[in-house]
C-alpha cells in the first residue's frame, strides 16, 4: 500500500489472493481425500461463517487500498497546481 493510514499495517495482514477454500479443495483432491486433517481444514474453510468473514476481510482490504490510492492521487493532483 503506497499511502499509509493507521489501518494499513493491520489490513496488510488480511487475506489476499484466492479464497482459502479453493487452495484447500485442490489439496484434498490431489490425494483423493485420504488425509483426515486436510478434510477437516477443508470443511472448516467451507463453513458459511468462515466464508463470509474471509470475504468481508478481502473486501475491506481492497476498499482501503482503493481509498488510499484515491487520496494519494488527489494529493498528487493538488501538489501539481
Amino acid at each position: 500500500m503506497a499511502a499509509m493510514s493507521p489501518k494499513s499495517p493491520w489490513a496488510a495482514e488480511l487475506p489476499d489472493g484466492p479464497p482459502m477454500r479453493v487452495e484447500l479443495a485442490r489439496l484434498v483432491d490431489s490425494d483423493g481425500g485420504l488425509d483426515d486433517a486436510e478434510n477437516e481444514f477443508f470443511e472448516a474453510a467451507n463453513d458459511p461463517q468462515f466464508v463470509a468473514r474471509e470475504t468481508d476481510q478481502r473486501r475491506f482490504r481492497s476498499q482501503l487500498r482503493r481509498r488510499l490510492r484515491h487520496l494519494q492521487s488527489k494529493a498528487h493532483d493538488q501538489a501539481e497546481r
